[in-house]
């Protein structure tokens, strides 16, 4: 067989012989907001800390970028879900439902906090949680829902929100995924009653090695929340003394996100619009492509929507193939294409979290979405000759494994 046919993942040739873009997010323009925040601390006489000038104003330009609300900058996305969990008061054993597909980050601030996670299924063909799901997983002690929205897709919010209204739950949005995303004209987060964003190293937008925010529209939430996110102290206070622990409201962890990391963020905040419709550009591109595969498809919901592209989900004629579908995902990873070939956070799935759950949750919506799909990871520094790549490899191992 001619090593150019032949698949690479059985020694053939790769379709892409040299590594795709990697994104270069932390650039010159970071590297020089960093020096500005030596600069200032050289200037002042003061050691950079946290709760700074960079951080004043990189949280006024996130609420700006959201169209108005208050943020926090928080040490990680897993800090932000449990300071919005902790901020609304619920008692130990309360029970809180979490979406089917999202990261333990989402999760863990859950049983962190004593209560009892209760999850939710899928709409059919998607990986986001839909009405029905939702309705049906409410529970007489559930006061609050976490709700992710995956991969920059939003969730189909407006009826969720009805029935959260009839039934008394607050939502809390996980927009970890999805920064900057629109669902009917509103960016996500401005949505439900309080929002969390990771805004590590990966995500499309970031302040650094790890980082994230806490959002919200409710003033009042916003400086329960400062509290939480210090060691309880009164920040709302007129004349509060930071130094004196006597002042201090409760006990409280420290949550606080760093100047240098705040810097950061203003910079590559500036860029996010941008790299939002740079992602969304190749990711149409990617669907407009796959009309020459027979065995992969775009599968898309905006619900009048903009996403903003986190990774790119397609989906699988299985039936078509010879092989499963992990298999023949791999073998398009092979190729030097960057695949999540199976992807692992249906939380239903997780052994560990088995003995935490009331019942096993039973998402068969999240799972089937899962075994006939797989994520091309991509970036906004992807040209038409990487998508290209991509769709090659597709053909290739399509040609191979076709029924």
């Amino acid at each position: 067989m001619n090593k150019s046919t032949e698949l690479a993942i059985n020694g053939g040739s790769k379709v892409r012989q040299k590594p795709l873009p990697y994104r270069k997010l932390f650039g010159e323009a970071e590297l020089a907001k960093v020096q500005e925040v030596f600069e200032n601390s050289w200037q002042t006489g003061v050691d950079f800390g946290y709760q700074g000038k960079f951080e004043e104003q990189y949280t006024k330009n996130f609420c700006e970028f959201q169209g108005g609300g208050f943020a926090d900058a928080v040490s990680s996305g897993t800090a932000a879900i449990y300071l919005c969990l902790r901020s609304l008061g619920l008692k130990e054993k309360s029970e809180v439902l979490i979406s089917p597909v999202t990261d333990p980050g989402s999760v863990t601030p859950v049983l962190m906090q004593g209560m009892t996670p209760i999850i939710a299924d899928s709409q059919p063909d998607s990986f986001n949680i839909g009405p029905d799901q939702f309705e049906n997983a409410l529970t007489a002690n559930m006061h609050v829902a976490i709700l992710t929205h995956l991969g920059g897709h939003p969730i189909d919010m407006d009826p969720i929100i009805e029935i959260a209204c009839h039934k008394g739950i607050q939502i809390i949005e996980d927009c970890s995924q999805a920064h900057g995303a629109k669902y009917k004209g509103k960016r996500v987060g401005r949505l439900g009653d309080l929002a969390a964003f990771s805004t590590m190293f990966s995500k499309t937008h970031a302040t650094g090695g790890c980082g994230g925010l806490v959002y919200t529209e409710n003033e009042d939430l916003y400086w329960i929340i400062r509290s939480l996110a210090d060691r309880g102290k009164s920040f709302a206070s007129s004349g509060f003394n930071p130094k004196d622990p006597n002042e201090f409201l409760f006990p409280a962890l420290n949550f606080n996100l760093d100047e240098l990391s705040c810097a950061i963020g203003i910079s590559t905040l500036s860029r996010l619009q941008e790299i939002i419709n740079m992602r969304y550009k190749i990711a149409k591109k990617i669907d407009k492509a796959l009309k020459d595969s027979s065995v992969v498809f775009p599968c898309r919901k905006y619900y009048e929507g903009t996403p903003s592209i986190f990774f790119h989900t397609v989906k699988v004629a299985v039936d078509n193939l010879r092989v499963s579908k992990k298999e023949f995902a791999e073998a398009i990873g092979a190729e030097g294409i960057w695949i999540n070939p199976d992807y692992r956070y249906i939380v239903s799935e997780w052994k560990w979290m088995q003995k935490h759950l009331k019942s096993i949750g039973n998402t068969p919506n999240a799972i089937d979405f899962k075994n006939k799909t797989f994520n091309i990871l991509l970036n906004e520094q992807f040209s038409d000759e990487d998508i290209n790549d991509i769709i090659k490899s597709i053909l290739k191992v399509e040609a191979h494994y076709k029924i």
